[in-house]
């Protein structure tokens, strides 16, 4: 299956169309989406590219919960949010506001922590 990373975060972390201007040359057109990463701190980050310059610089992660997002399955709540991409699952990161943590497959797949991949 071909990978296609999108070019901005989900809309639950960032809603709006554009993408942030580059803190080096300013310009918004040659910014794309690299991922999120956690940084030394533990802090939740998303880091950019500037295709025009290049420079990479991470914006802090925002968790918005998703009222049609997948229901946690262990304890069935039915806001969670979305965490990351899961690439070793072929999915999304998924949380919920107890701390459960699950991947949700384009396939409608559920893969618990600790599932065999």
């Amino acid at each position: 299956m071909t990978h296609h990373p999108p070019i901005f975060p989900p809309v639950q972390q960032w809603p709006i169309l554009a993408g942030p201007d580059c803190p080096t040359c300013g310009r918004d057109t040659d910014v794309t989406w690299i991922g999120p990463t956690t940084t030394a701190t533990g802090a939740e980050v998303s880091v950019w590219h500037c295709r025009a310059c290049p420079t990479d610089w991470p914006i802090p992660t925002t968790r918005w919960p998703v009222l049609d997002g997948p229901d946690c399955p262990r304890c069935h709540t039915e806001i969670t949010s979305w965490a990351a991409l899961a690439p070793n699952h072929g999915g999304d990161l998924w949380t919920c506001h107890h701390g459960h943590e699950f991947v949700h497959t384009p396939e409608g797949l559920i893969i618990l922590p600790g599932d065999a991949a």
